[in-house]
């Protein structure tokens, strides 16, 4: 064969490129969001009722965190390819006792030893079996050596010779000071080199019996019985000890990571209404003409620049089952309103959507049934749901408004089954939660998490709680939902956990006093900084939050994935900001008190996001700072910025990385051209614009 100097030089730079490729590349790290929870139902806990979900789940997905919840009682114990998902396991039992308790204690060790970090909130319930024979002790003892401690037993209840020996002030008397005796002692002793003990106790008696009751580490973290929470002897109210932000932070080893976050849309705290439809067309003392919906309707929809999702029950308007033509008429008219997004509460109002409460003898007693049914009526979840939906859309909405949102009614306890019925008819579903965090029930033991788990499913939950509990389930005061103010606040700063979320029924129109309280709800609420949305819209922010992935790609390099809706990333305790030059399908960022909320670009399937500890490395890089809705197609032009903005009615964007003290050139739709001069940081505000292009030119 012949070579040419080509034929060479072409060999060797097939060899090149060969070589090239085999050389090792780093692994993207998938941050593993989520959890796998234990209770027990010996204890006469529930997957809904227990102590993960009574506290610790809200803080988990504010940390951006995810959570199945499992009942240890006929645990089916996954292998590890089940297990994949699951980056930590939580435990956080009442009582010492379980059945099988070596087997998952065997389990539980060989979760260690793949990797995965485990919190111990509680008793870890693995000492003693049904017949209260004891565990096997080494078990026992290999499980808190992999956590980095030396478990000895003598535990004792004996406050009165108990010590405090360390007790952390950051960490701990979160909500409430902690006990002035110790309420119980277990010798569990730190003895890896990085745990971080938050409390520490010994007897008096016996000196060198300090022990971690409280503690942190690599592998996870402990908080005991005694040292969580305080409850109330008469009410039963609670407050935390532990601070279970920082608790969870620093068990799951977080520190550094971005959390996703629904309740932020480009910087602002997203915000929105949802009426539920009992009392549409119930009687009014505010005028006898008239009826509730109309009341509300004509003062608060007619009179509130806010975008309000409101339901009807398709039985109470159905001519055909227990409506009529006047509320056909009524209903239509409010879906026809412009700030109205059309919307379910279902055909006949089921108070309980589980059968075993639904069938009982107690479900008739305590409940009011069959005002919105036809004779004989037997339940019937497709009909509820998607029947509803189909007869709003076919019957009362404009063609350009059909019904895809549906809020469960009564008790909300929608089963997996039901849940899926609506996610395969495209209809998104939401209530539930109630969270109240006020001047009585001050704590965030009041406040629900994000969602509830439902197998391959989810339910989205409120907001905040709505007005038939804050009046006492409506026997008064009527001017109750006023307080609703306060969890707003509270559920807003100095962490933003949930949304705004104006949630109450058309019987808020019953009463003078309800009325002005609903008024005064949404005054406070248009007077915040904020960025107005339907429910829809949140809805779809929490899908987003529910599928969204977080891979580390190298250190300050990391990559978002399958996040949809949910278009804001949050950066917690961090002296770092994104390089948006280096970043990808990264719109911008704000620095918040709270943290740094990051703002990813829409109708992306992937973002990456790296950090820089120059915090003006984004000088002269225009980049949006905060807005009331969506910057799609955004695009740098030589002298500013073009992009389409989508918002609620009238809106603000305010952009950053600016030449200082220019002008710039603003055109919009809603404006035909304006002049905006940017301040001594860089920035500027456009206020007053609709959706639409938007383009931002240095003159």
């Amino acid at each position: 064969m012949k070579f040419t100097f080509i034929t060479v030089i072409s060999s060797l730079l097939v060899l090149f490129i060969s070589s090239f490729t085999l050389l090792p590349v780093a692994q993207a790290e998938l941050v593993k969001r989520k959890v796998l929870v234990f209770f027990n139902s010996g204890e006469g806990q529930s997957v809904r009722e227990n102590h993960f979900m009574e506290g610790f789940a809200m803080p988990l997905n504010y940390l951006g965190f995810l959570y199945d919840v499992r009942d240890v009682v006929g645990f089916s114990y996954p292998d590890e390819k089940q297990m994949e998902p699951y980056g930590a396991i939580f435990i956080g039992f009442a009582a010492d006792t379980m059945p099988e308790p070596n087997r998952f204690l065997k389990w539980l060790i060989s979760q260690q030893e793949n990797g995965r970090k485990i919190i111990v909130a509680g008793s870890l319930g693995a000492y003693l079996d049904l017949n209260d024979e004891n565990s096997d002790e080494s078990l026992v003892k290999e499980f808190y050596s992999n956590m980095g401690f030396s478990w000895q037993g003598n535990a004792t209840l004996d406050s009165m010779h108990l010590k405090y020996v360390h007790v952390d002030k950051n960490f701990m008397n979160f909500e409430r000071h902690l006990p002035v005796f110790p309420p119980q002692y277990a010798q569990i002793v730190p003895v890896g080199e990085d745990i971080k003990t938050w409390v520490s106790v010994e007897e008096k008696r016996r000196p060198g019996s300090q022990a971690a009751l409280v503690a942190t580490g690599p592998q996870g973290g402990i908080a005991t019985t005694g040292y969580i929470r305080w409850q109330a002897p008469v009410n039963y109210l609670k407050k935390w000890y532990i601070n279970p932000f920082e608790f969870l932070r620093q068990s799951l080893g977080i520190e550094g990571l971005p959390a996703l976050t629904p309740t932020t849309l480009n910087g602002l705290r997203v915000a929105f209404a949802h009426i539920d439809g009992d009392g549409f067309v119930g009687y009014t003392e505010i005028d006898k003409h008239k009826n509730c919906g109309e009341i509300i309707m004509e003062r608060i929809f007619a009179r509130y620049d806010f975008p309000n999702s409101a339901s009807v029950i398709a039985g109470e308007i159905n001519p055909d089952v227990q409506g009529s033509i006047d509320n056909v008429e009524l209903a239509r008219t409010l879906f026809d309103m412009k700030n109205i997004e059309t919307s379910s509460h279902s055909y006949t109002h089921p108070y309980a959507w589980n059968a075993k409460l639904r069938n009982s003898a107690k479900y008739a007693e305590d409940f009011v049934i069959g005002q919105y049914e036809k004779p004989g009526y037997k339940f019937d979840a497709t009909y509820e749901i998607v029947g509803s939906c189909d007869y709003i859309s076919e019957n009362l909405a404009p063609p350009e408004k059909p019904c895809f949102v549906l809020f469960w009614s009564g008790m909300c306890d929608p089963t997996e089954k039901q849940v899926a019925i609506a996610e395969k008819a495209g209809i998104l579903n939401l209530n539930g939660g109630d969270s109240v965090m006020d001047a009585r029930r001050d704590s965030y033991f009041g406040v629900s998490p994000l969602y509830r788990e439902l197998g391959k499913f989810n339910q989205v939950y409120t907001g905040q709680a709505n007005e038939n509990i804050l009046t006492n389930l409506w026997t008064g005061p009527f001017f109750g939902f006023r307080n609703i103010i306060e969890t707003m606040k509270r559920t807003g700063s100095p962490r933003r956990i949930m949304p705004i979320d104006i949630y109450y029924h058309f019987y808020s129109g019953e009463k003078f006093s309800s009325l002005k309280a609903l008024e005064d709800v949404y005054e406070w609420t248009l007077s915040q900084d904020i960025a107005r949305v339907y429910a829809s819209s949140y809805i779809k922010m929490m899908r987003g939050y529910l599928t969204g992935k977080i891979e580390k790609l190298g250190a300050d390099h990391f990559a978002v994935t399958d996040y949809n809706d949910c278009l804001t990333v949050r950066l917690d305790g961090m002296d770092k900001v994104p390089d948006l030059g280096r970043s990808k399908n990264v719109l911008g960022y704000d620095e918040q008190p709270e943290g740094i909320f990051v703002h990813l670009n829409p109708g992306q399937s992937r973002a990456e996001l790296v950090l820089t500890a120059d915090k003006n490395v984004n000088a002269g890089y225009l980049y949006i700072k905060s807005g009331t809705g969506w910057v799609k197609d955004f695009k740098r032009t030589g002298r500013g910025a073009r992009f389409f903005f989508e918002c609620f009615s009238k809106g603000k964007i305010e952009l950053a990385g600016l030449a200082p003290g220019q002008a710039y050139k603003v055109i919009s739709q809603s404006t035909q051209s304006a002049q905006i001069r940017s301040n001594d940081k860089g920035e500027l505000i456009v206020k007053d614009i609709t959706s639409g292009p938007l383009e931002i030119s240095r003159i």
